[in-house]
C-alpha cells in the first residue's frame, strides 16, 4: 500500500499582529507552521499503515524554510519526503496549487507505485480554502471523502472504502472505490508527539527536491501565469463602531440593569424583522452595448428537497450583481424531485431557473454533481457563479472549478462589481482573519466564489411570476461515479448558525468545570453555547460550537461574548450579529471595539447577576 500526505507549511496565525499605527498586518518575525489541519491528515494515514502495512511519501509545495514541516512529518512516522519548491510557482493560486501538487504525485508514483490513498488537511489556516484536496482528486479522476470524521472500514480485495463525513446538518456514512481521496478534520484524532529518537532519525533522512523542471512543468499552468486569480487589493478589517461600555466593577447589580433595560429596549430577544432590499441601477459599463456579460448564478443546496437558508443568501447577492450588469439572476437546482425549489427560488427573486433531475441525483455526491455543474457552465457560460461556503459546497466548488477550469475563491465575506471593468470583486478575511483580501478572476469565466453562511442577509418574498425554467437531462457516465452514501444521520441538536441567540465563552472562565455559569444563563434565555478557537483547542469543547476563522460563522439576533478577548480570529465569526454583548474584566479588550453593549467587570459576579435578573423579567 502506498499512501500520500499532502501538507503545507503556512504562517502561524495565533501570532499575528496589526501594528496600531498604520492598522496594517506585521508579517515580519510570525513563524510558519506546519498547517494544523495536516497533522490530522497524517495521523490518519499513519493508523492505516500501522494496520495494513505500506509505505507513506509526504509532499509539500513552498518555500525552501518549508523543509522544516517535512522533517516534522517524517518524525511522526512517514518513509519519504519531497519538496516542490521553485521561484515560478510564487503567486499559485488553487487551480496552479492542484495542478503542481497532481504532477508531483504522478512523478512520486513513478518511484513508489500507485497511490492507494491520498490525505489532505481539512483545509489551510492561512486561506481557509478547502479546495486543493478536491482539485487535486479532480484531475486524477477519483473519488474525495471530504471532511471525513472516521474511516471505519477498508477492504483492499474488494477495492473500497467505508468513512464518516461531518456536514451541516448531521454526519453521512459513504461508500468509495480505491484509489481514494481524503480531507480529514480536527475531531478525527489526536496526532501523536515525536520521541527525540524519531525527531533525530527524521533530521537524517533525505529529503528529495524537485523545481518545475524536474516535474515537466507546463509554464502557463504555474504561478501567476497559471492562476485565474489573484489578489488585487489587500487592506486591514474595517473596524466596527464601538458602543457603549459601562464599568461594572464593584457595581456589578447597577451594570447588569443597565444591560438588561437596554436590551429589551430595543428588543434584543425579539425575532429578526425582515428588511426590504432596494433594487440597485446597473452600472454605467453594463448599458454600454460593446460589452456583453454572462448571467448571475447561484447554487441551491438542500437535502432531499429542504434548501439550506445560505442558498437564499446566495440568491440576495446574485440579485444584487446581476442589476449591477443588468443580467438575469439565475439558481442551478440539481436533484430528484425537487420541482418545488424552482418556485421557492422565484419566489426569492430568482429571474430564471436551471433545473437537472434524475434519480443519481437523489443524494449529493462529489463527482456526479460537478459533472452537471461542470456541463451547464461550459453549455450556458455564466458570468458569476456563486456556491454555498458549507462543506458540500466547498467540495463541489473545488471539483467543478477544476473540471471546467476556472479560479474560484473562498470564504467570501463582501461582493462587489468594478464599475470600471464589470469583473467580480469577491473580499474574504485571511491569515486568521487578521487582513482582508479583494480577490479577482479577469479572463476565466464564470467567476467562482464560495460565500460564507450567515455573512449575507435573506431578501423578504417577493410575488414573481415572470421566471423562466430551462430543463436540463444530463447523464453522468458511469465510470464518472465511484461514491454511494449509505447512511445519513441528521443533526439532533439545532444548528449553531441557525441560533436567534449565542453565549460564547473563552478562556476567561478560566476551567471547564465554571462553565456551567455559561449554560446555566444560555437555559434561561434560550440560547445557544458556542465558543472560542482556544477553548475549543483545550478541550473544553467540541469543535462543532467553535465560532471563529477557523470554525463557524454566526448571524444571531444577540451574541454574548463572555470571557472573551476579541482576538480578530474570533470576531470575523460573529461580527454580523445584530447584537453584541460583551463582559470582560479587562477594560482594554478588543471585544469592546465591537460590542454594542459592553460591562467591564469580573464576569463570576456579573453573570449570575444576569441569569437572576433575566429569570425575574422572565416572570
Amino acid at each position: 500500500m502506498h499512501i500520500v500526505v499532502c501538507i503545507k507549511q503556512v504562517p502561524d496565525s495565533t501570532d499575528m499582529r496589526i501594528d496600531p499605527k498604520t492598522n496594517n498586518l506585521i508579517r515580519e518575525g510570525v513563524p510558519s507552521v506546519t498547517n494544523p489541519p495536516d497533522l490530522h491528515a497524517t495521523e490518519e494515514a499513519l493508523k492505516i499503515k500501522e494496520k495494513y502495512g505500506g509505505i507513506i511519501s509526504v509532499v509539500t509545495m513552498g518555500p525552501l524554510q518549508a523543509e522544516s514541516s517535512l522533517r516534522e512529518i517524517l518524525a511522526m512516522g512517514a518513509d519519504y519526503a519531497y519538496h516542490v519548491s521553485d521561484r515560478a510557482l510564487a503567486g499559485s493560486d488553487t487551480l496552479a496549487t492542484s495542478y503542481t501538487l497532481w504532477m508531483a504525485i504522478k512523478k512520486i508514483c513513478e518511484i513508489h507505485g500507485p497511490f492507494t490513498f491520498i490525505f489532505f488537511g481539512r483545509q489551510a489556516i492561512d486561506g481557509e480554502t478547502g479546495q486543493t484536496g478536491p482539485g487535486v482528486a479532480a484531475r486524477f479522476g477519483i473519488p474525495i471523502i471530504t471532511y471525513t470524521y472516521s474511516i471505519d472500514e477498508i477492504n483492499l480485495e474488494k477495492g473500497y472504502v467505508i468513512a464518516t463525513r461531518k456536514v451541516y446538518d448531521g454526519k453521512e456514512v459513504v461508500k468509495a472505490t480505491i484509489p481514494t481521496a481524503f480531507s480529514i478534520i480536527e475531531e478525527a484524532n489526536k496526532p501523536r508527539i515525536p520521541s527525540i529518537k524519531d525527531i533525530i532519525r527524521a533530521y537524517k533522512t533525505k529529503i528529495t527536491r524537485w523545481n518545475k523542471d524536474d516535474l515537466k512543468l507546463d509554464p502557463d499552468k504555474i504561478g501567476l501565469r497559471g492562476s485565474p486569480t489573484f489578489v488585487k487589493k489587500v487592506f486591514p478589517p474595517p473596524p466596527r463602531k464601538k458602543g457603549q461600555i459601562f464599568d461594572g466593577r464593584d457595581k456589578e447589580r447597577e451594570a447588569v440593569k443597565w444591560l438588561v433595560d437596554n436590551l429589551l429596549k430595543i428588543n434584543a430577544f425579539g425575532e429578526k424583522v425582515a428588511e426590504k432590499y432596494e433594487e440597485v441601477k446597473p452600472l454605467p459599463i453594463a448599458l454600454d452595448k460593446t460589452k456583453q456579460f454572462g448571467e448571475v448564478w447561484f447554487y441551491v443546496e438542500h437535502r432531499y428537497g429542504k434548501a439550506d437558508p445560505v442558498s437564499w443568501e446566495l440568491l440576495g447577492e446574485a440579485r444584487r450583481l446581476s442589476r449591477l450588469l443588468n443580467v438575469k439572476c439565475a439558481a442551478v437546482i440539481i436533484g430528484y424531485k425537487v420541482e418545488h425549489l424552482i418556485e421557492e427560488s422565484a419566489s426569492y427573486g430568482a429571474d430564471k431557473i436551471y433545473y437537472v433531475d434524475d434519480k443519481i441525483y437523489e443524494d449529493y455526491r462529489t463527482e456526479p454533481y460537478s459533472y452537471v455543474l461542470t456541463e451547464l457552465c461550459l453549455k450556458y457560460k455564466p458570468e458569476i457563479l456563486l456556491m454555498p461556503g458549507t462543506q458540500n459546497g466547498r467540495d463541489l466548488a473545488g471539483y467543478a472549478a477544476t473540471l471546467i477550469p476556472t479560479g474560484l475563491v473562498a470564504d467570501v465575506t463582501q461582493l462587489d462589481i468594478d464599475p470600471a471593468t464589470g469583473i467580480l470583486l469577491a473580499t474574504r478575511p485571511d491569515f486568521g482573519g487578521n487582513e482582508m483580501s479583494t480577490i479577482v478572476c479577469p479572463k476565466h469565466k464564470p467567476q467562482m466564489a464560495t460565500i460564507r453562511p450567515k455573512v449575507f442577509k435573506i431578501p423578504p418574498k417577493i410575488q414573481n411570476n415572470n421566471y423562466e425554467v430551462i430543463k436540463e437531462e444530463i447523464k453522468v457516465p458511469e465510470e464518472k461515479i465511484h461514491t454511494e452514501l449509505l447512511k445519513f444521520i441528521p443533526r439532533e441538536k439545532i444548528r449553531l448558525e441557525e441560533a436567534n441567540i449565542i453565549v460564547a465563552v473563552g478562556k476567561g472562565f478560566g476551567s471547564p468545570k465554571n462553565l456551567y455559569l455559561a449554560q446555566e444563563f444560555a437555559k434561561v434565555i434560550n440560547a445557544e453555547i458556542g465558543a472560542t478557537r482556544a477553548v475549543v483547542y483545550s478541550g473544553w469543547l467540541p469543535k462543532e460550537v467553535q465560532i471563529g476563522q477557523t470554525g463557524l460563522t454566526v448571524r444571531p439576533r444577540i451574541y454574548f461574548a463572555i470571557g472573551i478577548s476579541g482576538a480578530i480570529q474570533h470576531v470575523v465569526g460573529m461580527q454580523n450579529s445584530d447584537v453584541i454583548v460583551a463582559i470582560n474584566i479587562d477594560p482594554q479588550a478588543p471585544i469592546f471595539n465591537v460590542a454594542d453593549f459592553g460591562i467591564i467587570g469580573d464576569l463570576f459576579k456579573i453573570l449570575p447577576l444576569l441569569t437572576e435578573e433575566l429569570k425575574i423579567r422572565n416572570k
